[in-house]
């Protein structure tokens, strides 16, 4: 505690009757600090600023703070990064994209409870809030699939699916799978466009292909290809649609000039002419690419839940393969463990890597790792 008092002392100003210091501290927690304080603040002088009130160029560290449901997905954004402070905190689109990804890939309500049990003993017992909070939370989610899904422990006879049997219904569940991948997706773009907005950032907020140009272009692009893939008459002519998503490239490409012009700059770039065209190039490319892999990335979500089926069916087989009834109960029960185990790791994985390369990347850009806990 001396060592503590001595540490904080370094870092105050002080004259002959005063010691004087600053730091953060979030809004909400005014009262809380006035309560610790106890009888020593009216000893105090305490001068609370807002940050609009402070001096240009002090940028406040951030705060992320949640709710009860959410509050473990915060480890999942820090662990990737953290929104600077005038930016959004992803942490509630995050939680609730997550437990809807993994609950879609692991749904059964038997295995869904193992789970969530798991999280508790991980939360209560072990002190592991972040790891066991997110387990029990995604255990809850895969118990609710399971009642959509009319999954038991792997047996689909025991209860009637309410929505949907992945197994019966192929085609249903991948398409479902590349229309959630959409939807998230847009989100993510909306998160950049509010984020851009804030920081009065034009050049990602309107030319980017994380913003206003990229989502325009990511939406044409998409009726295009469903229109030609499904044979639809489509309401704007395709050869219109084509001359936008190349003007929407252009402007992806001619980003700075356009921006800096839009500023009343000087000068239009900030590098060679020719190294920034060859590299907006690439990106032009890159953002081609990525647009339509990051949206069949998503098939995984339905291909997962067909494995899921799949994975049991196999155990079951070998249980009925078995000598005797004790022997394909200790299968059944081996099967619901791996599945369990290495399934449940893997598409826990699955989801973190759609989190952190399909949506991260729409709109966590900057990165500020000064937080306040």
């Amino acid at each position: 505690m001396q060592f503590k008092i001595e540490e904080i002392k370094s870092n105050m100003g002080c004259t002959n009757e005063f010691f004087y210091m600053s730091g953060w501290i979030p809004s909400f927690k005014k009262k809380a600090l006035s309560r610790r304080l106890g009888d020593f603040e009216n000893k105090l002088i305490i001068i609370y600023k807002e940050h609009k009130n402070l001096r240009e160029g002090l940028e406040p560290p951030t705060c992320i703070y949640n709710g009860f449901l959410l509050r473990p997905f915060e480890s999942v954004v820090k662990l990737y990064g953290v929104p600077s402070y005038n930016e959004l905190d992803p942490t509630a689109f995050v939680g609730l994209s997550y437990m809807f990804l993994f609950g879609a890939m692991f749904g059964d309500v038997g295995q869904g409870l193992v789970l969530l049990i798991i999280g508790l003993i991980l939360e209560k017992k072990k002190s592991r809030p972040n790891l066991g909070g997110v387990l029990a939370r995604l255990g809850i989610s895969s118990t609710i699939f399971g009642f959509l899904y009319g999954s038991v422990f792997g047996f689909e006879d025991i209860i009637g699916a309410l929505l949907v049997r992945p197994m019966a219904s192929i085609d249903k569940v991948l398409i479902w799978a590349v229309g959630i991948g959409v939807f998230l997706l847009s989100v993510g773009f909306v998160y950049n466009l509010v984020n851009c907005f804030r920081k009065r950032d034009i050049e990602n907020g309107l030319f980017s292909r994380n913003g206003l140009a990229g989502l325009f272009f990511y939406w044409l692009l998409l009726y295009l290809v469903v229109s030609k893939v499904s044979g639809f008459k489509t309401i704007i002519p395709s050869s219109l649609i084509t001359l936008i998503l190349v003007v929407l490239l252009l402007l992806m490409l001619f980003k700075e000039p356009l921006t800096n012009l839009i500023k009343g700059e000087e000068k239009l770039y900030s590098e060679s002419k020719s190294d920034y065209y060859i590299e907006g190039g690439f990106g032009v490319l890159e953002t081609l690419l990525s647009m339509l892999s990051n949206t069949l990335s998503f098939i995984r979500v339905g291909a997962f839940a067909i494995n899921h089926v799949g994975l049991f069916i196999a155990f079951e087989t070998l249980a009925k393969m078995m000598g005797n009834e004790l022997e394909s109960i200790l299968m059944i029960i081996f099967g619901n463990v791996v599945i369990i185990g290495l399934e449940g790791l893997i598409v826990f994985i699955q989801g973190l890597r759609l989190e952190y390369y399909e949506l991260f990347s729409k709109f966590l850009v900057e990165q500020d790792m000064n937080i306040i806990q």
